[in-house]
């Protein structure tokens, strides 16, 4: 017998199609040709078996006690579509209500996302309904929706919904084999890979021709996959694979405490499919003793009743009354008989009540389809109506940007001219004071101060030759008290001179921290002033203005251009050269149009002052900022 044959008889014993009476004769096949598979998952169950936390049941919870607080209308359908995927394998007609209001708003406000998500719901609940080629042709609507966005995860699931229609209805393996293909390659660009565990295991189960070696690889990367992120679903069907092959091993003993734990981590986290699945393999554990494997049937109708899923109910009865009859016992087989005709009389109620539903939802469908009719024709006038709108401000702004730039160059060229002015009037102002202090420091030094040495040496004579006592001391307090308005007179001159260079220095220093205030705000900038007291003292009048142009330029630029927070201006004396160094941590200039932009403009600007000047310049810039070096001869300056 061929893997491919053993796992036919294999998805026989599933709940979609087994029967009890094949039992026996499938596991005895299946623990032939499968049972190197099961050292194994044997390895893999003790890293499979962490605890459960709390699943799907708070996921909902949480999301329905939000509901009535959502006033975002794109927020609520959502809202509407989480709870749908939520409900997808606990309760089939929640997931088709949720998807079909979500639906409903969606179209209304042609939100394309929504209307998605809410299709890709509502195709499960088809597929679930046995309306295979409905549920295949609304996947094949969606799957181009989620392409164009991107949403890998969303197109794995797509082709993982559309393997199984196709399984369940046409059963084209080779197209099946090809969507769970292209999943695994699309699955391979995917940061979060949780969706993976389930593409390798639904490549297992429906690829009949793969080797056993195929199969421990593809059910290794899948349970791997599911232990990292903690997917409680594959967890627990990767352990359900384990109690299989112990049962089909012969190994009851040791399958029926997993089991038990089973059933009771499916009750924790809610899901009805795997515990289903548990209590199936408890009947196939108790396939002797049928009062057991009938009262696990019992339970298993109980969870299928609890879900809503009147399909998977009428199936679990007709399977226990098959074991009833086996047992023999009337009372069994009456009471499930009972069981069974109530259940298909409320799946037929059911079903008519889905039938108004989907009627409902081919009435969304059309007005989906007037509304963007009726959506096309309002956007074709709206589309004219917003160009002309769009031609009319553009000429508006431009016809303003224009007159905006004109008064902002004459604006500028008078702050220039103004400027020139008042730093000459200030200078000149400076200049005439310090000159006046130097008069009248160099005249107190010649005129006063060399009558008064004059007057101390004559003293100084005039002790020497006298003999008088009395007359001697007066002399000599006379002699003293000279020699202190000599000194007196000599320290103010020198005074005034070093006055008048300390307030040029003083006057530029001011100037400068003057033209950064009004500039650069302190609200905005961080700045670092800095010149050393002793680099101006050689340097005229119409260097400093120069120095004063260069600062203005390079602050310019980086008012414009540069977007720093910290700006710094230093002069400094090194050996024979006067250095001026103006720095930012902005965004530095563009080579591309450093040469010919705005910006270059000024600094040309500045290369040519600094040329007049006989000195260099130095600029450096990069994505930290920009440091403009100005090195002029002392000589020159």
């Amino acid at each position: 017998m061929t893997i491919g044959q053993v796992k036919k008889m294999y998805k026989k014993n599933s709940i979609a199609s087994a029967k009890p009476a094949l039992q026996q004769s499938v596991f005895i096949a299946i623990n032939q040709t499968l049972k190197p598979l099961s050292c194994f998952f044997l390895a893999v169950f003790f890293c499979l078996c962490s605890h459960f936390v709390q699943g799907q049941t708070g996921r909902i919870e949480q999301e329905l006690h939000g509901l009535p607080f959502i006033k975002d209308s794109v927020g609520l359908i959502n809202s509407l579509n989480r709870l749908g995927t939520l409900y997808r394998s606990r309760n089939l007609d929640s997931c088709f209500y949720y998807g079909i209001k979500a639906k409903r708003m969606a179209t209304s406000l042609n939100y394309q996302k929504g209307q998605t998500d809410a299709d890709q719901l509502i195709a499960y609940t088809f597929f679930k309904k046995g309306l295979y080629a409905e549920s295949l042709d609304l996947l094949g609507k969606v799957l181009p929706h989620y392409q164009k966005s991107g949403d890998a995860e969303q197109v794995i699931r797509v082709y993982l919904d559309m393997v199984e229609v196709l399984n369940k209805g046409i059963s084209e393996r080779t197209k099946i084999i090809s969507l769970l293909q292209k999943a695994m390659q699309i699955g391979k660009k995917l940061k979060k890979d949780s969706i993976m565990s389930e593409v390798y295991m639904s490549y297992c189960n429906r690829n009949a021709d793969l080797p056993a070696d195929s199969i421990n690889y593809y059910l290794s990367k899948s349970a791997e996959i599911a232990n990292r992120y903690k997917d409680e679903r594959m967890l627990i069907f990767t352990r359900l694979w384990q109690a299989r092959l112990l049962i089909l091993n012969g190994q009851k003993s040791k399958a029926l405490p997993l089991v038990r734990q089973l059933i009771a981590d499916c009750r924790a986290i809610g899901n009805s499919n795997l515990e289903i699945n548990a209590l199936f393999l408890m009947t196939g554990i108790y396939e002797t003793q049928r009062k057991k494997a009938l009262d696990y049937f019992y339970q298993a109708h109980q969870v299928a009743l609890k879900s809503g899923d009147r399909s998977l109910e009428i199936y679990i009865l007709n399977n226990a009354l098959e074991v009833a009859n086996q047992l023999g016992d009337k009372n069994e087989i009456i009471k499930v008989h009972l069981e069974l005709e109530m259940a298909m009389s409320i799946d037929w109620e059911k079903s008519r009540k889905f039938i108004s539903d989907y009627v409902k939802y081919n009435a969304i469908q059309d007005d989906n389809k007037l509304l963007s009719k009726k959506n096309a024709r309002g956007t074709t006038w709206l589309v004219l109506i917003s160009i002309a709108a769009v031609v009319l401000l553009l000429s508006v702004y431009l016809m303003m940007l224009y007159r905006s730039r004109k008064a902002k160059e004459q604006i500028e060229v008078l702050n220039n001219v103004a400027n020139m002015q008042i730093i000459a009037m200030e200078e000149a102002k400076h200049q005439a004071v310090r000159e006046e202090q130097q008069r009248l420091g160099q005249d107190l030094h010649d005129g006063l101060s060399s009558s008064i040495a004059s007057i101390r040496h004559q003293l100084e004579i005039i002790l020497m030759d006298i003999d008088d006592t009395a007359l001697k001391n007066k002399l000599g307090i006379l002699q003293i008290e000279t020699e202190k308005a000599y000194k007196a007179a000599r320290n103010k001159s020198h005074e005034w001179f070093s006055t008048a260079d300390e307030q040029l220095e003083q006057s530029f220093e001011n100037q400068i921290k003057l033209l950064t205030d009004n500039s650069l705000p302190n609200s905005r900038y961080h700045k670092t002033i800095h010149i050393d007291d002793n680099s101006l003292v050689n340097v005229g009048t119409d260097t400093r203005i120069a120095l004063l142009r260069i600062i203005q330029e390079a602050i310019t630029n980086i008012i414009k251009h540069a977007k720093a927070k910290n700006v710094g201006v230093l002069i400094y004396e090194e050996e024979d050269d006067l250095l001026l160094t103006i720095n930012d941590d902005g965004i530095g200039l563009d080579e591309k149009t450093s040469g010919n932009g705005k910006s270059a403009m000024g600094l040309q600007s500045i290369r040519r002052r600094v040329q007049s000047l006989n000195g260099k310049t130095n600029i450096h810039s990069d994505t930290k900022g920009t440091e403009i070096t100005i090195s002029i001869p002392l000589a020159s300056a």
